[in-house]
C-alpha cells in the first residue's frame, strides 16, 4: 500500500488526534458557565466560522457582558486545557507510528492549529519525540489550501513528493496535497460528511490506522 513512501506528512487534529469536538465543547462550556444552553442552530452556524468570527458572533446572539477578547481568552483557555490534557489519539495511532519507525519512515506533522496546541496534545499522549518536526501553517505563512506547507516538510525530510504520504481528513488540503504530486492517504474522520468526497483527491482512503499497522 505504501511500498515506495520514504516519509510521512501527518495533519494533527482530525487525523492524529481526536480533537475535532474540542472547539464547539468549548463554545458549549462558555456558554453553560452564563446558563445558556448550546444548541445546534448555533453550532451548525459555528462550523464555518473563523474563531474570532464565532467570538463576536457568540456576544452578539447573546448580548454578553463579556468583551470579546475575555471571551476569546476564556475559549482558549477551555481549549487549551483540552489539548494538553484530554484529547487522546485517534484509535491505532501509536501501533501505526511503531510499525512506520520500524520500517524506517520519517515522520513529520503539518498543522492549521497554533505549535502551542499541536506540541500539548502529541506530548501528552507520547508521540510527539516521534516526529522529525511539526510544521504550522503560521509559520508556512499560508492555509493547507496552499501547497508551501507540504514542500516544506518534503524539503526537511529529503524526500520527493512521491515518496512522501500525506494524511489529511479534510478535503480541501487532500486536494492541495494530491494535485501537488504527493501520495495522499483521506482518513475518515467523520468531521467532514460523507467520506466519498475523498475518493476524487486521494490515492487511497482508509477508515482506520489498523488498515495500515
Amino acid at each position: 500500500m505504501l511500498e515506495n513512501i520514504k516519509a510521512v506528512i501527518f495533519d494533527i487534529d482530525g487525523t492524529l488526534a481526536d480533537s475535532m469536538g474540542v472547539w464547539s465543547e468549548s463554545d458549549r462550556i462558555l456558554l453553560g458557565r452564563r446558563g445558556i444552553p448550546y444548541t445546534e442552530e448555533v453550532s451548525f452556524a459555528l462550523k464555518s466560522m473563523h474563531f474570532m468570527s464565532a467570538v463576536t458572533y457568540l456576544k452578539n446572539l447573546y448580548s454578553l457582558p463579556d468583551s470579546e477578547e475575555s471571551i476569546a481568552e476564556e475559549i482558549t483557555d477551555i481549549v487549551r486545557d483540552k489539548y494538553f490534557h484530554e484529547v487522546k489519539l485517534m484509535p491505532f495511532v501509536p501501533e501505526m507510528i511503531a510499525h512506520f519507525k520500524a520500517s524506517g519512515i520519517k515522520m513529520c506533522a503539518a498543522t492549521s492549529n497554533s505549535r502551542e496546541l499541536a506540541e500539548g496534545v502529541l506530548g501528552h499522549n507520547g508521540i510527539l519525540d516521534e516526529l522529525e518536526f511539526i510544521i504550522t501553517s503560521d509559520e508556512a505563512g499560508s492555509s493547507k489550501e496552499d501547497p508551501k506547507i507540504f514542500h516544506m516538510c518534503a524539503e526537511r525530510l529529503g524526500t520527493a513528493p512521491d515518496e512522501t504520504a500525506v494524511f489529511e481528513d479534510s478535503p480541501h488540503a487532500a486536494k492541495t496535497a494530491f494535485e501537488n504530486g504527493f501520495y495522499t492517504v483521506g482518513v475518515n474522520s467523520g468531521h467532514f460528511g460523507d467520506f466519498d468526497v475523498l475518493a476524487d483527491c486521494t490515492d487511497i482512503r482508509i477508515n482506520s490506522f489498523k488498515d495500515l499497522c
